[in-house]
């Protein structure tokens, strides 16, 4: 019950959440409900579903998910999320795989991959794997998500976590999906520049890939340093999950952009010689030589 009580925005009775969980299950009676109304049905059945992940329940709350996808905004629909979330991690990860209902359901693309990020932070780990809700997380979205829209955006939202040791499991899938869902996922963007974001689109640039998708990862890795807050590029190990205890990273490297781009740079060099005209790699130096100059430029 303790996940029960947490929910308090408004506090609700246990005669009340009753009477709630049964307007959810009345597809007839949701037209009815204000938006408020439907937050507060929408947050019971989501309690009921994630902790003990009844498979009965999920048709019926991606149902009133969509529903409400033509009732509330993207902003409103992502404040449901963040609330979620954080009702999750204070709970040690009780109710998880509610997010799904994020992720499964919404067809925003930032919506999608800020679910992607907190499920892969939030899960239940799996005989102490630490990479069990990344893991999971990819395995979804590519044996269940049928390549639908959003598909490589939440992706991305793995991809933003930029721990090196989650780059592999999304290197293995990159070639099942589609040139659409490769040029999302080249969308992530960040406001810290990770080691592991970075050689995770030079290794699949040296790997080959669609002119168009080349061209997106270039340009995903130039604008790095532009839209970055801190002028260094780290190397970090995320706290999974989250709700572990101690700090939610771990500092491993911290570099300059002058310096990393110094070590980057003969790799950058080879893809140069390869690369058609006109070439696009010298970008990458142009950007991070002097990011100040672009900043404001793009987005």
């Amino acid at each position: 019950m303790n996940f029960f009580k947490r929910f308090k925005k408004p506090k609700l009775g246990i005669d009340n959440c009753k009477h709630l969980s049964a307007l959810g299950d009345d597809p007839e009676a949701w037209d009815d409900l204000d938006d408020e109304e439907l937050k507060r049905v929408i947050g019971v059945k989501f309690i009921e579903y994630g902790p003990t992940q009844d498979t009965s329940r999920i048709a019926g709350l991606f149902a009133l998910y969509r529903h409400a996808m033509e009732r509330l905004d993207a902003d409103e629909r992502r404040e449901m999320l963040t609330e979620f979330s954080g009702m999750i991690e204070q709970n040690e990860g009780l109710g998880h795989m509610g997010l799904m209902m994020f992720l499964a359901t919404d067809t925003v693309p930032g919506i999608r991959s800020s679910a992607a990020l907190s499920l892969s932070v939030l899960f239940d780990p799996e005989d102490g794997d630490e990479l069990a809700g990344p893991r999971f997380v990819i395995r979804t979205l590519i044996h269940h998500d049928g390549g639908a829209p959003g598909q490589g955006a939440a992706l991305g939202g793995v991809l933003l976590l930029g721990d090196k040791r989650i780059m592999p499991l999304l290197a293995e899938v990159w070639d099942e999906l589609s040139e659409e869902a490769q040029l999302e996922m080249t969308a992530a963007k960040s406001g810290f520049v990770t080691e592991g974001m970075v050689e995770f689109w030079l290794d699949r640039l040296e790997q080959g890939c669609s002119e168009s998708v080349f061209g997106s990862a270039v340009a995903a890795i130039a604008k790095m340093p532009v839209i970055a807050h801190a002028p260094f590029v780290v190397d970090i190990e995320r706290l999974l999950p989250a709700y572990s205890g101690g700090e939610p990273m771990k500092l491993l490297r911290r570099t300059t952009f002058a310096d990393y781009l110094e070590e980057i740079r003969p790799r950058l060099e080879a893809l140069e010689k390869k690369e058609s005209k006109p070439k696009v790699i010298p970008r990458i130096f142009e950007f991070w030589k002097n990011p100040e100059a672009f900043r404001g430029m793009v987005g």
